[in-house]
């Protein structure tokens, strides 16, 4: 049996996931989030995450750590970025060793931008292009994986992306709190969506109002799914477009 363990706010690990689950046949797929730590048995094992600040985000960091895998499971990791992919998989392997797991193929694919405390949604047609060359990288990657084949890290390059990453990855670890500049004006009408859709589970609702509890993994799910618009991260979000997958059903 194959198995795809994915992280994801707005869906495009989750498309990356379901498209290349389809393709490998007899796979299942699961959230990275509601790992315990349990030992995974598997034919392959494939990891699929975006690319946060240049590299891995913290529930990744935390998922490989305590990965438990059997010995002959082939591994892989499939990092999705909007702007540049920084040391993403150089990150995840050197955790993996550290953990005494081999990582033995690593793939990036560039998706529809959705990082909107710095830009909003990319036109459809713009998407549209993206989600075509992915459909191609998946062929691409499942004829990989089926076989076992080992391959070398795929990294970007431009060379001031990795230096960025030097410089803004530091601030990863500040992610955690960030949940306090979120804001939430008169439109909120209490549905719930970003309580249910939250990836890991930071939000309760309080007499039918949002409220984050400071374990934020900052994938802006809640400010992304909003069908009001009413939540914002301080003032900076409030006119950019909003992103969602449209591939996908979170």
């Amino acid at each position: 049996m194959n198995k795809i363990y994915y992280f994801t706010g707005t869906g495009n690990s989750l498309q990356i996931a379901n498209d290349l689950s389809e393709k490998l046949g007899q796979c299942t797929i699961h959230k990275i989030a509601e790992y315990s730590g349990e030992k995974i048995d598997g034919r392959t094992l494939g990891i699929v995450f975006p690319v946060y600040n240049w590299g891995l985000p913290l529930i990744i960091c935390d998922f490989l750590r305590k990965l438990d895998v059997s010995d002959d499971t082939y591994i892989y990791a499939i990092a999705n970025y909007g702007g540049l992919p920084g040391k993403a998989l150089d990150q995840c392997k050197d955790i993996l060793k550290e953990n005494g797991v081999k990582l033995s193929a690593d793939f990036l694919i560039n998706m529809p931008g959705n990082y909107i405390f710095g830009y909003g949604a990319k036109s459809k047609k713009v998407q549209e292009k993206l989600f075509a060359k992915e459909a191609k990288k998946i062929i691409y990657i499942a004829d990989f994986v089926k076989i076992k084949k080992q391959c070398k890290i795929e990294k970007s390059h431009t060379i001031i992306d990795r230096v960025w990453c030097n410089y803004f990855y530091k601030h990863i670890n500040e992610f955690h709190e960030a949940d306090q500049y979120y804001t939430v004006d008169n439109n909120c009408i209490g549905c719930g969506l970003c309580a249910k859709r939250c990836s890991v589970n930071n939000i309760t609702m309080v007499n039918g109002n949002p409220n984050w509890n400071h374990h934020c993994e900052l994938c802006a799910s809640c400010i992304q799914s909003c069908p009001k618009k009413a939540i914002d991260y301080k003032s900076e979000t409030k006119k950019r477009k909003r992103y969602l997958n449209p591939n996908v059903k979170l």
